[in-house]
């Protein structure tokens, strides 16, 4: 049994605590991640060369997953990359995987490699590095992306040699046996292994990154806008590098939009939800991204920006409860301000039921029924 309201078989809460960020998380996900199975993957190998890759990224024929990883390529390293290229020496395979309904290819690994290609033929940088060749070194790759008419470019030979090279990848076409029937046709078992054992830090991906990168859309984009809101920084902290911050607001609009039919566990309850709202319309998503707005900023100012947070810890019980509860009831006609949305505070703190369901096991179905119901219930009261 735990205290407060982590949940003994989230395995995740510890890592976060190790991952150096401003704020631990406890009523996390439930970090379901089943055994390995053995899988038919379809797959083929796919020649291009480095101008083609780049006119597909693009036109977004070949899509960047939303996720960021933590390594990111400093400018010499980016030069390195290219120089190997010029060079005629052989690059890592890059990995793909074909997506369910647009047949696009989204980057299963490799995203810094293509990225790198795509912004120095788009002229974002010149070669740099003592390691690099020194003919090399501060040019462009042509005149029509150069910075200055005096920039420095690549021969017709070195840019032509660059143009035409050949980058071999690995295209994955998901097998429909391996789909999960619960969690929808794009959630595909192999990909997902895949994805997770490719991860270049060497650590699994956690299951935001790897929704951001199978069900990328409208709706990963409104989460993103919503994350730099200003209130919820000041709420949650600085960005969280595994993602933690865009579940947590992924965990409220679910449970706001369908929470009268949660079913644990979380990660499949939230899953479920971000692919079948993957393409929210425009005015939906305004209104939704309103709402947060509104009501992060009156909790700031009523509890402040530690008002989710039990010392070090964000605790999102206590997160999705009052932000359903409040938009709940703003929907229905109820204003707050800041004497009268702590005055409900303070009443739901109070609530029994409510402190049972945020005690413990904070992810079990009947628990997250009574908070919201009982959240709901106050501040619409």
């Amino acid at each position: 049994m735990s205290d407060g309201n982590e949940i003994d078989e989230d395995e995740d809460a510890a890592d976060f605590a190790e991952e150096a960020d401003d704020v631990e998380i406890v009523g996390d996900s439930d970090g379901e991640d089943p055994e390995p199975q053995r899988f038919n993957v379809s797959s083929y190998g796919w020649d291009s060369d480095v101008e083609g890759l780049v006119k597909r990224l693009d036109r977004g024929d070949i899509y960047t997953p939303g996720f960021q990883r933590r390594f990111v390529w400093t400018n010499p390293e980016k030069s390195r990359f290219v120089e190997s290229l010029i060079l005629g020496l052989p690059v890592p395979t890059i990995f793909l995987a074909q997506d369910a309904d647009s047949k696009r290819l989204n980057i299963v690994d490799g995203q810094q490699r293509l990225k790198t290609l795509q912004e120095y033929l788009g002229g974002r940088f010149p070669l740099r590095g003592n390691d690099i060749q020194e003919d090399l070194r501060g040019r462009y790759f042509s005149v029509d992306v150069a910075k200055t008419k005096k920039s420095k470019v690549l021969t017709d030979s070195d840019a032509r040699a660059l143009a035409d090279s050949l980058i071999h990848s690995v295209v994955i076409r998901p097998d429909a046996s391996d789909n999960d029937e619960n969690k929808g046709h794009e959630y595909n078992r192999a990909v997902i292994q895949i994805f997770k054992r490719l991860n270049t830090s060497g650590r699994p991906l956690q299951p935001q990154e790897v929704r951001a990168s199978i069900f990328h859309g409208p709706l990963d984009e409104m989460l993103r806008r919503m994350n730099v809101v200003e209130s919820w920084r000041q709420l949650f902290g600085k960005q969280h590098s595994r993602l933690k911050d865009l579940e947590a607001i992924l965990r409220f609009l679910a449970l706001l939009n369908d929470g009268q039919n949660y079913k644990s566990p979380m990660p499949r309850f939230l899953d479920n939800f971000m692919e079948q709202h993957r393409y929210i319309e425009a005015a939906l998503a305004k209104g939704l991204e309103a709402d947060f707005q509104s009501v992060t900023s009156l909790v700031v100012k009523t509890r402040g920006t530690n008002a989710f947070k039990n010392g070090g810890t964000f605790v999102l019980s206590t997160f999705d409860a009052v932000m359903v509860g409040a938009v709940t009831a703003m929907r229905s006609g109820v204003t707050f301000d800041e004497k009268s949305l702590e005055k409900k505070w303070a009443a739901l703190e109070a609530d029994a039921r409510f402190i049972w369901a945020t005690e413990e096991f904070v992810n079990d179905t009947n628990r997250v029924s009574a908070r919201l119901e009982r959240a709901i219930a106050v501040f619409g009261g």
